[in-house]
């Protein structure tokens, strides 16, 4: 993933285009999401976007117990082992 350090086009933006889970996230942007990585961890929000540079933005939503605020998180593709998406059943 990402540009290799020897190859001359590696100040441009790198894209994701070779990986599957973060070409077919993008389309989800604005929706629901779980993702879950590779360590095991779930987060689960709004997607915000997913970058140029490989990397997934979502917002959490505050939760009561424990008491946490909103929050960014974000993640890097190539951590991402899987992710769900809940669509609207209409």
């Amino acid at each position: 993933m990402g540009c290799r350090k020897d190859k001359s086009d590696c100040n441009k933006k790198c894209s994701c285009k070779k990986d599957c889970l973060c070409r077919i996230l993008k389309k989800f942007k604005h929706s629901e999401v779980t993702i879950r990585t590779k360590s095991g961890d779930f987060f689960t929000g709004e997607l915000i976007k997913v970058t140029s540079d490989c990397c997934v933005k979502i917002i959490e939503p505050v939760t009561m117990s424990p008491l946490l605020s909103e929050r960014l998180t974000v993640i890097r593709c190539k951590d991402i082992e899987s992710f769900s998406v809940d669509l609207l059943s209409g």
